[in-house]
């Protein structure tokens, strides 16, 4: 199982375009990821200024071009405005899994954004990648995260631990095809 992520994939939903992340972006990713509410549940280093945002955008270019995860931002097609970022990651290529990850601006939460976000990432996943898992990791506090998941049928993993961050919790989505 070979990952091609060139040309970039984009994918459309109703009202979103996910699309490549680029440079331009630099401030607006920023913003997202120096944000208070964002971050309140992500356990991660925030960048200082500019220069980290861009070696950020540098690290996602390279783990797109190498074929090792897939990220796009969220570009609303109304405002053209980046409202946030989901990406897959983690790949395992002998058991057919990913990871995903998102993040939103508040000013966008509780809209639906991210569930169209998420449907469509997934359907990429399992049809064009031919996943047979994709897992989501959520802090337990996590309410709009947790319901996020669980609509669209992600199932807590009580058993398993994320080594990293205690106070995650495993969700997993298996592909019925």
């Amino acid at each position: 199982m070979n990952f091609n992520f060139s040309p970039f994939p984009v994918l459309e939903t109703e009202r979103l375009t996910l699309r490549e992340l680029n440079l331009e972006d630099t401030k607006t990713i920023f913003g997202l990821r120096t944000n208070k509410e964002v971050n309140k549940y992500i356990k991660r280093d925030t960048p200082k200024n500019l220069a980290e945002t861009r070696a950020f955008i540098d690290m996602i270019s390279n783990l797109v071009s190498n074929n090792e995860g897939v990220f796009w931002v969220l570009e609303s097609k109304q405002s053209n405005d980046l409202i946030g970022t989901i990406g897959l990651r983690n790949f395992d290529v002998e058991d057919n899994y990913a990871e995903v990850g998102y993040e939103l601006n508040p000013d966008y939460q509780q809209e639906g954004f991210m569930t169209e976000a998420l449907k469509e990432v997934i359907n990429f996943g399992f049809n064009n990648l031919e996943l047979k898992t994709i897992e989501g990791f959520t802090h337990k506090n996590n309410s709009a995260s947790t319901a996020l998941l669980e609509k669209q049928n992600f199932v807590f993993q009580p058993e398993r631990k994320d080594e990293n961050f205690e106070d995650n919790r495993i969700y997993r989505l298996e592909n019925k095809i």
